[in-house]
């Protein structure tokens, strides 16, 4: 995951590993921003494949700050 939050290349045989990781973390960031359950997985899974590395690793440091690991997870 670190090395899709900088914009290294992956291995294809972990992208998979890698998208369902940010999948997994935008779905309970949006969760915790009070975005439904249903909407949240919707949305998670467009914007896994689009979000840039410099906003995904934002969100990653902003999560960290503020939010609980448990409630994006």
């Amino acid at each position: 995951l670190s090395q899709m939050m900088q914009g290294e290349s992956v291995p294809s045989s972990g992208l998979s590993k890698h998208i369902y990781e940010r999948y997994t973390f935008l779905t309970g960031f949006l969760v915790c921003l009070g975005v439904s359950s249903e909407t949240a997985a919707e949305d998670a899974c467009r914007m896994e494949h689009v979000i840039s590395p410099e906003s995904f690793q934002a969100m990653k440091r902003f999560a960290e700050k503020n939010l609980k690991e448990q409630d994006v997870r």
